[in-house]
């Protein structure tokens, strides 16, 4: 029964698309797919994980471009945001993230 799970115990590593990702995300957790090289997250702009991406990409003064994705066709519904990561900033935003008590999911 999914009521009985805890978010934690909730598995998003085998995931095929952002809107399973999204159902699966809080502000207290992110998800990185190293393949893509996104990191999804679902966050207001003055929110800790917002804050703590911007602030680590500032630190390495690399620019940051947040892309909204969306449940339906029509853009109606907003899903998670996710943001393209070299392989250097994944390791300092996601090790940023953790320092800051988010979880996050690394598949």
């Amino acid at each position: 029964m999914m009521s009985a799970c805890s978010r934690r115990d909730r598995a998003i590593a085998s995931v095929k698309n952002a809107n399973e990702i999204f159902f699966n995300l809080d502000g207290r957790r992110v998800y990185y797919d190293g393949s893509e090289r996104y990191l999804y997250f679902v966050d207001s702009p003055q929110d800790l994980v917002m804050r703590t991406i911007r602030a680590a990409l500032a630190g390495m003064r690399q620019p940051l471009v947040i892309e909204q994705l969306h449940l339906d066709t029509n853009k109606f519904f907003n899903g998670a945001r996710r943001v393209g990561l070299t392989v250097e900033q994944a390791h300092t935003v996601l090790t940023a993230l953790r320092l800051a008590g988010v979880a996050a999911t690394i598949r």
